[in-house]
């Protein structure tokens, strides 16, 4: 009898440990998407990548001399991407591709065991997961499967030619030559396996981009052979030259993000830093919200990214119905929004924000007889309860925006410094 309890009790531990990963499993949004044959693709993009790592491991270990430039390249990959954080944010994660990791990425496909350039890889989307930004993870995982895979066929073409190990190699015109083409294949798988992306609402990253970061990660992997200490220089200039790039580009665009009529975040920006100025030397309220619209890549992955245009634009005409002509309105990100409200106390921008969670959660789109909706969570500051800055003030309503989501969104939360 105690046997059998014990069995029966040890196969009731099993079902409850296999339960979370079916949960989680079965809420993804990937089993929403239109068509069977798209799912199928994506689940063998995912199965190859951690079939392939999983061959690697075991048919070339790596040696113990390879965690040192392992952990060099993670290192400098992290810091490169922490320091890049916040322009970061600010790109819309319906791309697909390491995006600056790359350069990291294939520097290790270049001095590192197949297998530990797809770890970091891995590593790359545990990252971005925890501090960039969480989007649909059914998207995420495969990005970081097809830049696995990328990783991959770039780590073992040298050996599948016979080819020396980079480290040690000469550096004339045929190794030149070699690693040139192992960029090559580096783009073009993940360009292969990305173009699908398109059919659920992702866009796969500009080659131009990629093509940039292949070529600076062949220069850090060319420092991190012969002269280590210039990599630090390389990647001080990789985050440099991606910061300065990433915001002219957003200078770039015009006043008004042309999808929504509302102002870019750069535009916002600048006209909010002049409020800001302007009402702290009259020791005036003022107020700020940050709105990010729930699950909404996920209704693009239900509907379509033109579905997913006409509820941002939606959500934008009830934005400027519900505040007043002084107040700033622009779009944050791909979906998220700010307002900055002059002369009104945190308690008077709770209720506005309230107001407009409410008319969101009722605003709709027709799809030609069924309709599209989404929520919104919101995240409220003041000044000069957040501090003496817009800067802090932006962070403060981010912060307040992420317990919002953490407590289950739709929901409105006010920030409260600490005493």
């Amino acid at each position: 009898m105690v046997g059998d309890s014990l069995m029966a009790t040890g196969s009731r531990d099993r079902r409850d440990r296999l339960a979370a990963p079916r949960r989680v499993l079965g809420s993804w949004s990937l089993w929403e998407l239109p068509r069977r044959g798209l799912i199928g693709y994506l689940l063998l993009v995912d199965f190859a990548a951690i079939a392939a790592t999983t061959y690697l491991f075991v048919l070339r270990p790596p040696a113990p001399s390879s965690f040192l430039p392992f952990s060099a390249l993670l290192t400098g990959m992290v810091l490169s991407a922490e320091l890049s954080r916040p322009v970061e944010r600010s790109r819309a994660d319906t791309r697909l591709g390491a995006g600056l990791d790359a350069a990291w990425i294939f520097a290790g496909a270049l001095l590192l065991p197949p297998a530990l350039a797809a770890v970091l890889v891995v590593a790359s989307a545990g990252y971005r997961w925890f501090r960039i930004r969480r989007g649909i993870p059914h998207r995420q995982v495969f990005a970081a499967s097809a830049t696995m895979l990328s990783a991959l066929g770039a780590s073992i073409t040298p050996v599948l030619l016979g080819a020396p190990p980079f480290i040690g190699a000469a550096r004339d015109f045929e190794s030149f030559a070699l690693v040139f083409a192992t960029g090559l294949v580096f783009l073009s798988v993940d360009a292969a396996l990305a173009a699908p992306a398109a059919e659920f609402g992702a866009e796969p990253s500009g080659f131009a981009f990629d093509a940039a970061m292949v070529a600076f990660g062949l220069l850090l992997a060319w420092s991190a052979a012969d002269w280590p200490f210039v990599t630090v220089v390389l990647a001080g200039a990789l985050v440099v030259l991606h910061r300065a790039g990433t915001m002219r580009a957003l200078r770039g665009h015009a006043g008004t993000d042309s999808g929504t009529g509302l102002l870019t975040a750069s535009s916002w920006l600048d006209g909010a830093r002049t409020q800001f100025e302007l009402l702290r030397g009259r020791g005036a309220d003022l107020s700020l919200l940050m709105l990010d619209l729930d699950h909404f890549a996920r209704l693009n992955d239900r509907h379509g990214r033109h579905v997913g245009d006409d509820v941002l634009r939606a959500v934008a005409d009830t934005l400027r119905a519900e505040v007043r002509a002084a107040d700033l309105v622009g779009r944050f990100g791909g979906e998220e929004f700010v307002v900055l409200l002059p002369g009104t106390s945190r308690f008077d921008a709770h209720a506005i924000a309230e107001r407009i969670r409410l008319r969101i959660s009722s605003t709709f789109v027709s799809l030609g007889g069924t309709f599209a909706g989404t929520t919104v969570s919101i995240g409220v500051s003041s000044h000069p309860t957040c501090g003496e800055t817009l800067d802090r003030l932006v962070g403060a309503a981010d912060q307040a925006l992420r317990a919002a989501k953490g407590a289950g969104r739709n929901r409105t939360v006010v920030f409260e410094a600490e005493t």
